[in-house]
């Protein structure tokens, strides 16, 4: 059977007699993608990688289910592979995302993929992230030479901003501009016009309020937990006992008290990577004094002295977050979420503490993957503020898919 439908999906557009059937052609599947990535717009507009990979693997599941369903009404199911058919989704949503990433930037280098665009903004990092990124494809604009125009709406005051378009919109198709809301997704939202009073008003969603979304959640947690035991169960033992003979004395795990959901506190596993003998710790600081200022700043050190051989590769490959595991078993951390931040921290937090805390913190989340320790306590807060507004499966896809890289980079990770 597989050989009959590996064959047939080599003629996408005309039926073919195998083996005394006429085989309805997977030409359909083809098309109806086609017409599903035009009508999403990811031919003609220009997205960033990971936006455009989730248009993709939502046009191929919407495709796949409109054609099993019709060859169900039709009743010509029978005629195929289903698990061809779930191939194809499978490869599809895998083969298009990374095509356009190798394309793009190859149609870069020779010149083909680049747009002139211009951005008003005070904000460096953002100028330098938009150009930077190839697989966007703006250049910045030369001389008299027309473009896109990028409006940072963030770092321009409400009277300025309006001017500007005005000025702008005369000579310019595409004006594109960052809302002056800063740090809220509006990938979701839509925006509808009231005639008689001259507005226009677009809608906010809080998508971590919906129980079906907490409870999708819930259910990766724990399905990815238990189907990856048969990796870290064994992996839980080996490293116990390297723990064990690197520092004898010492226990395997370590245990503190975390904030979690609602700022419960709750006991956090995570495997022993110092030294249980610490006493020399207050002279240490006082011959060092930039290690302290940088704990203050970080809340960690650079040249940490009480890291033990085992902990050191255990820290830089986060295998020493694998008992954390266990806190997810016991509903008290999830996979991805804000960081599980200490109880003497709870101060620093402040007022966003209401928003950091409204979930279960998370074995990895957005502020791993964003510069891991380079980035300072103010910064992971802010980082874990924007996760919490901007909450969306397919953010928490991404972040786990980034946090492989960063693992395998070693960046960031003491």
């Amino acid at each position: 059977m597989l050989a009959v439908s590996v064959r047939k999906s080599l003629n996408l557009f005309f039926d073919v007699p195998v083996i005394g059937y006429s085989y309805i052609t997977f030409g359909g599947v083809y098309v109806t993608l086609i017409l599903m990535l035009i009508y999403f717009g990811v031919y003609t507009k220009r997205f960033d990688f990971w936006h455009e990979s989730r248009i993709i693997l939502k046009s191929c599941f919407l495709s796949f289910v409109m054609l099993f369903a019709g060859l169900a009404l039709g009743q010509y199911a029978e005629f195929y592979s289903r698990s061809t058919l779930i191939l194809i989704f499978i490869f599809s949503s895998i083969t298009i995302p990374l095509s356009k990433l190798f394309v793009k930037k190859f149609l870069f280098k020779l010149g083909f993929w680049q747009k002139p665009a211009k951005v008003i903004s005070n904000n460096e990092e953002f100028k330098n992230q938009l150009f930077e990124d190839r697989y966007l494809g703006y250049v910045k604009v030369q001389g008299l030479e027309r473009g896109t125009i990028f409006i940072d709406g963030q770092s321009i005051d409400k009277e300025k901003l309006n001017r500007i378009i005005e000025k702008n919109i005369k000579n310019s198709r595409k004006i594109i501009f960052t809302p002056v809301l800063s740090g809220y997704d509006f990938s979701h939202s839509y925006i509808y016009n009231m005639f008689n009073s001259r507005t226009n008003i677009f809608t906010l969603e809080n998508e971590l309020l919906s129980k079906y979304n907490k409870f999708i959640k819930s259910v990766l947690d724990y399905s990815l937990t238990l189907l990856s035991s048969i990796l870290w169960i064994p992996l839980l033992v080996v490293i116990a006992i390297w723990i064990k003979l690197d520092d004898p004395k010492g226990k395997v795990f370590f245990k503190q008290k975390r904030l979690g959901l609602d700022g419960k506190e709750f006991m956090c596993y995570k495997f022993r990577s110092m030294y249980s003998d610490q006493s020399f710790m207050e002279q240490w600081l006082k011959d060092n004094p930039d290690e302290k200022a940088y704990y203050d700043k970080y809340h960690k050190y650079i040249n940490d002295p009480r890291v033990t051989r085992s902990g050191s590769f255990l820290r830089k490959t986060s295998l020493d977050e694998i008992p954390q595991l266990l806190n997810v078993l016991k509903g008290e951390m999830s996979i991805v979420g804000p960081r599980p931040y200490m109880v003497s921290e709870k101060d620093d937090i402040g007022s966003k503490s209401s928003l950091v805390l409204a979930v279960k913190p998370g074995i990895t989340g957005l502020w791993q993957v964003s510069g891991r320790s380079e980035v300072d306590f103010d910064s992971r807060v802010d980082i874990d503020v924007w996760y919490m507004k901007n909450w969306s499966l397919w953010n928490d896809i991404v972040i786990l898919l980034k946090t492989i890289a960063t693992v395998l980079g070693r960046n960031g990770a003491y």
